[in-house]
C-alpha cells in the first residue's frame, strides 16, 4: 500500500474535524439555518475533492497544512450544489448519502438558504486563509474556484443538463455537460495547489489533462452505479436518471460502453501524470478511488 493511501484515514480525519470547526465558528443567527447547513455537511460524505487537493498538493510538493483551507472551501461548496440539485426545481431527489435530503429534512425554504450560506461560508474561508505566496495568487486561486461553480462550470452544466432531459445527445455533448457540472469542481481541486508555486508548463498541462479526464470518468461512474441499481454505493435514488429521461451515459449508450469510456478515462488520466514519475502516486490512488468509489 502506498504511503498516500495509508494516511486516507487521517487526512479524512482532519478534513472533518476543520469542517466542524469552521462550521461551529459560522454565525449562528438561525438555529435551524445552522442545523441544516451541518446537517448537509456532515452526513457521510467520502470528502474526494479536498482529498484530490491535498493528493495534488503532495504531488507538486507542496505542505497540505497550506492548501487545507481551500480543501474545506471545496468541500463546502461540493455540499452546497448537493443542496440545489436535490431540490424538486432541479433533480428532486429524496435520498442522498442514505439519508432524506435536507430539504426533505428541513423544508424547501431552510435548505436553499444553508446552501447559500455554504457557499458564501466558503469563500469567507478562502479570502481569510493564510497564503504564503502572493495575495495576487490567492485573488486568482478563488477567482479559479469561483469560475468552476459559476456558468461556465457546475451551474452552466446543470443548466444544460436539466435541458437534455427527454433528449438524445451524442457522447461528445454529453461529456461536455459532465466536465461542467461536476468535472470543472473537481479539477478545482486539482489545479488549486499550483497556485502555490510556480510549476512548469508541461507539469501544468498533465494535472490539466489529469483532472478533465478524471472529472467526466467520476461522472460516467456515479451514472454506472445508478444504472445498475446500487443505492448503498451511490446512497441516493437509482431511479432518478431514468425517470428523468436525463442524457445520462448508460441510459444512451449502454452498460458496456460506459464501462469501457470509463476504463478509457482513466488509463488516460494515468498517463497524464508520467511527467512527475513516482510523485504522482498520491494522484494515482484518488483516481483509483474514483473508479471504484472504495474510500
Amino acid at each position: 500500500m502506498s504511503s498516500f493511501k495509508k494516511q486516507i484515514p487521517e487526512f479524512k480525519k482532519l478534513i472533518d474535524k476543520h469542517l466542524k470547526i469552521v462550521l461551529s465558528e459560522s454565525d449562528q443567527s438561525s438555529e435551524a439555518l445552522c442545523q441544516a447547513m451541518g446537517y448537509s455537511v456532515m452526513n457521510g460524505g467520502k470528502r474526494i475533492r479536498p482529498m484530490m487537493m491535498l493528493a495534488s498538493a503532495i504531488a507538486i510538493d507542496i505542505d497540505t497544512k497550506d492548501v487545507i483551507p481551500f480543501a474545506i472551501a471545496i468541500e463546502l461548496l461540493h455540499s452546497f450544489s448537493l443542496i440545489h440539485d436535490d431540490l424538486p426545481c432541479m433533480d428532486d431527489d429524496s435520498l442522498r448519502r442514505g439519508q432524506p435530503t435536507t430539504h426533505i429534512k428541513f423544508g424547501e425554504a431552510t435548505a436553499t438558504l444553508a446552501a447559500d450560506s455554504l457557499q458564501s461560508l466558503a469563500f469567507e474561508l478562502m479570502a481569510k486563509a493564510e497564503f504564503p505566496e502572493s495575495k495576487s495568487s490567492q485573488l486568482e486561486l478563488i477567482s479559479m474556484i469561483a469560475n468552476s461553480i459559476g456558468s461556465e462550470g457546475m451551474a452552466g452544466g446543470q443548466s444544460l443538463d436539466l435541458d437534455s432531459e427527454n433528449k438524445k445527445l451524442d457522447p461528445l455533448s454529453v461529456e461536455n455537460i459532465y466536465m461542467l457540472k461536476t468535472g470543472k469542481l473537481i479539477q478545482a481541486s486539482i489545479l488549486g495547489p499550483t497556485y502555490f508555486k510556480d510549476l512548469d508548463e508541461e507539469k501544468f498541462s498533465a494535472l490539466q489533462s489529469f483532472s478533465e479526464s478524471i472529472g467526466v470518468a467520476f461522472q460516467i461512474q456515479d451514472d454506472l452505479i445508478e444504472a445498475e441499481g446500487d443505492a448503498n454505493t451511490i446512497g441516493k435514488s437509482v431511479e432518478s436518471d431514468k425517470s428523468k429521461n436525463k442524457a445520462a451515459y448508460p441510459i444512451l449508450f449502454g452498460i458496456n460502453e460506459s464501462r469501457k469510456r470509463v476504463d478509457n478515462l482513466y488509463e488516460s488520466a494515468c498517463a497524464s501524470l508520467k511527467v512527475f514519475g513516482e510523485s504522482s502516486s498520491s494522484l494515482m490512488d484518488m483516481a483509483e478511488i474514483i473508479i471504484h468509489r472504495k474510500l
